[in-house]
C-alpha cells in the first residue's frame, strides 16, 4: 500500500489521539487497536448485500439500523425508523449519465443544498451536497440502456449511523458490482417481499429480534489488487508488471469495452518486473514496441489509477523522458513527467507514434522523500524500458511487433489507440 499525505496525516492524528509517537506507520499493535476500534461500527451496522429489484446488481446496506424497504417503480426504497438514514436504490430506464447529472445538480442547487463535490466521467457521475446538519450523495452508473445508482441522505454522522463513512462504503459497493472489480463478501440480505425470507431483512415492519450474532472477529481479510496491462500479440499475450501479478490464485483482464477475461501467468521476471499474461482468445488490437527512445521525447502513459474513485475506462496523460537511467543511475528504467498513480502499474508507455517505449512501474514516494529531503517532487515516475521488455519477450518466444518512428499523432488518437490495446487486471 502507498501512503498518500491523506492517509499519512490521518495516521499522525490516530497516534497522537493515543499519546503514541505520530510516525505515521502504524505497528503491528496499533493496527489491532484500530480494528477494535472500528469493529463496534460494523457490527451496528450489520453490512449486507442486496441486488435491485430488476436489475441483479448489488448494494450493500446497513441492515442494522433496522431499515424499512418499500418497492418503488423504480426500485426501492430504505429508510431509518427515526429517518436518520434514506437511501433509494433506483434503475431509470433510457436516461444517460449527461442529462440525470445536470437534472440532478439543479434539483438540489434549487432546493438549496451546498455543493460540496461534483465530477462526472464517461460512464458515471457523484454528486455531493448539504444544509446544515443534512448530507446527500448520489451516484449513477450507465447500465445497459440507461442508469442505475443510489441517492442517500442522512442527518447523522455519529452513532448509530456514521453517515460519512458510511457513503463511502455503500458507493464503493456499487463502484465494485458496475464495473466487475473484486470487493470484500458479506451474506446477502433479504427484502421483506423475498420468498422465503431471510432472517435478517430490511423489513416493512420490524421481526422479531434475531439471534445475538457470534462474537466479532475482525473484518476478514481480503487479498486483491489491480493494475494495468496491453496486449503485444494477436495470440492474446499481455505484457504487465510483475508485481501486479504476485502471489495471484486467478487473474483477470478486462480489455476495452469488453468484460473481465480469465488469464494465465506464462512468464515473469521479478529482477525486472515484467510479466506476461494469455488470454484464451486473440486480441482485437496491439501496440508495437520500439526498442530505443531519446531524452526529451514526448511520452504518453496510459493505465487504470485508482479504479475505485477514478474512472475505470482509464486514464491517459503526457509528459516528457525526463532521464534515461532511473534511481541511482538504475539503466533499466527510464524517468518521466508524465502523472501516474497507484493502478497505472504494468501499462504501457508510448511515443507520439503510438510505439511502447517503457512499462509504467513506479512513482517516487513524495512523503518518504518529503521526510528525508524536505522537498516534495512532483512527477518523478519510472518506467522498465522497451528494451527489457523485447528480451524477456524474445526470451519467452513471443512474437510481437517492431515499432518504428512515423507521423506524430494528435493525442486524442493516440489516448484511442492506447486504450484499445490496453486491459484492466484483478490480481486475486
Amino acid at each position: 500500500m502507498t501512503y498518500s499525505r491523506r492517509l499519512f496525516d490521518a495516521t499522525q492524528q490516530f497516534q497522537r489521539s493515543r499519546g503514541e509517537d505520530p510516525t505515521g506507520v502504524l505497528t503491528k499493535v496499533q493496527v489491532g487497536q484500530m480494528i477494535q476500534s472500528a469493529s463496534p461500527v460494523l457490527d451496528g451496522w450489520r453490512l449486507r448485500w442486496v441486488p435491485h429489484p430488476t436489475r441483479g446488481r448489488q448494494l450493500w446496506i446497513p441492515i442494522g439500523l433496522d431499515l424499512q424497504a418499500t418497492r418503488t417503480e423504480l426500485g426501492v426504497e430504505m429508510r431509518e425508523p427515526r429517518n436518520r438514514f434514506k437511501l433509494k436504490f433506483n434503475a431509470i430506464p433510457a436516461a444517460t449519465v449527461r442529462a440525470a447529472y445536470e437534472a440532478t445538480l439543479r434539483e438540489m442547487v434549487g432546493s438549496g443544498d451546498n455543493i460540496n463535490f461534483k465530477v462526472i466521467k464517461g460512464d458515471f457521475f457523484v454528486i455531493t451536497g448539504n444544509q446544515g446538519r443534512y448530507n446527500r450523495y448520489v451516484r449513477y452508473h450507465t447500465d445497459g440502456d440507461g442508469i442505475l445508482g443510489f441517492d442517500m441522505s442522512w442527518s447523522e454522522d455519529d452513532a448509530p449511523v456514521y453517515g460519512n463513512r458510511l457513503v463511502t462504503i455503500i458507493s464503493g459497493s456499487l463502484w465494485a458490482s458496475m464495473t466487475g472489480s473484486p470487493f470484500p463478501t458479506t451474506p446477502r440480505g433479504a427484502y421483506p417481499w423475498d420468498k422465503p425470507a431471510e432472517p435478517e431483512v430490511a423489513s416493512q415492519q420490524r421481526p422479531a429480534p434475531p439471534p445475538s450474532p457470534p462474537p466479532a472477529q475482525g473484518p476478514a481479510k481480503v487479498t486483491f489488487s489491480t493494475g494495468s496491462g496491453f496486449f503485444v500479440s494477436k495470440a492474446g499475450h499481455i505484457l504487465t508488471n510483475a508485481h501486479v501479478v504476485k502471489d495471484c490464485t486467478t487473474i483477470t483482464a478486462r480489455p476495452d469495452g469488453a468484460t473481465p477475461v480469465p488469464v494465465q501467468l506464462v512468464a515473469r521476471d521479478a529482477t525486472n518486473d515484467l510479466a506476461v499474461l494469455k488470454a484464451l482468445g486473440p486480441a482485437e488490437r496491439t501496440l508495437p514496441i520500439r526498442a530505443s527512445v531519446r531524452l526529451g521525447e514526448g511520452i504518453a502513459a496510459f493505465g487504470f489509477p485508482h479504479s475505485d474513485i477514478l474512472a475505470t475506462t482509464g486514464n491517459f496523460t503526457l509528459g516528457n523522458v525526463t532521464a534515461l537511467a532511473g534511481l541511482r543511475d538504475d539503466s533499466r528504467y527510464l524517468q518521466v513527467s508524465a502523472p501516474v498513480q497507484s493502478g497505472n502499474s504494468g501499462g504501457p508507455l508510448v511515443d507520439t507514434s503510438g510505439n511502447v517505449v517503457g512499462i509504467v512501474t513506479a512513482k517516487l514516494d513524495a512523503i518518504k522523500m518529503a521526510e528525508n529531503q524536505g522537498d516534495l517532487p512532483q512527477n518523478v515516475n519510472f518506467a522498465v524500458k522497451a528494451s527489457l521488455a523485447t528480451s524477456f519477450l524474445d526470451a519467452n518466444q513471443i512474437i510481437y511487433d517492431v515499432g518504428m518512428t512515423a507521423e506524430k499523432l494528435d493525442p486524442a488518437d493516440l489516448a484511442d489507440r492506447a486504450k484499445k490495446a490496453s486491459v484492466f487486471i484483478t490480481c486475486r
